[in-house]
């Protein structure tokens, strides 16, 4: 767009003009740094690059599963979702490494309802160390006894230790994968660890 203008200007104050006026206005254009080669526009995406869906937090009411469409589920173990899912997390072992699922919110009327994860024989899972500095919120206080949510969010408050959301997720892993027990949470993983946990409350439980 820089070079529109004096184009424009040569053809109407110059109509007539002779070859000598010509060179001089030649001269001005390129001391003036408007004749040089124009600096390559910046596309939208140079400019801001897209923010990759996995990094949105979702919904936490959404009815439909995340995925990471990306992954070759047929290659290896389950891989870290790198973002926020709002899952599961269904067992820890030993050395802190967490599997987790992505969860939906099915209604069954009115504002009933419940989270489910995909249906028995989907692979859909994801795996990813707990980090030592995990930042674990509980909605129900970090013995289950109280309630501590943001009413305004949905979204527990008070902070437990890594070692508490380890404790529930085994204790819920125990019990033969009773999908009821299960936490509904947002799941950050960030560079391959779980770095943030915050659960979901609603009046069903899991």
């Amino acid at each position: 767009m820089r070079n529109a203008t004096p184009r424009a200007w040569t053809r109407l104050a110059f109509p007539f003009a002779g070859p000598a006026a010509l060179a001089l206005l030649a001269a001005m254009v390129l001391t003036s740094g408007c004749g040089g080669t124009p600096a390559p526009a910046s596309s939208p995406r140079a400019a801001a690059p897209a923010t990759s869906s996995l990094a949105v937090t979702p919904e936490l009411f959404g009815t439909e599963f995340q995925t990471a469409p990306e992954h070759d589920w047929s290659k290896g173990g389950p891989p870290p979702f790198e973002g926020v899912l709002r899952g599961w997390l269904t067992d820890v072992d030993e050395g802190g490494v967490a599997e987790y699922r992505p969860i939906r919110f099915t209604q069954s009327g009115g504002e009933d309802g419940h989270f489910d994860g995909p249906e028995e024989g989907d692979v859909t899972r994801y795996a990813a160390p707990i980090a030592e500095d995990v930042l674990f919120l509980a909605d129900s206080g970090c013995d289950g006894s109280s309630q501590t949510y943001d009413k305004a969010t949905n979204l527990g408050t008070e902070r437990c230790t890594r070692q508490r959301l380890i404790d529930n997720v085994k204790e819920a892993a125990s019990l033969a994968g009773v999908e009821g027990l299960y936490r509904p949470a947002l799941i950050t993983t960030e560079n391959g660890r779980i770095t943030k946990v915050v659960e979901i409350f609603w009046q069903g439980g899991g």
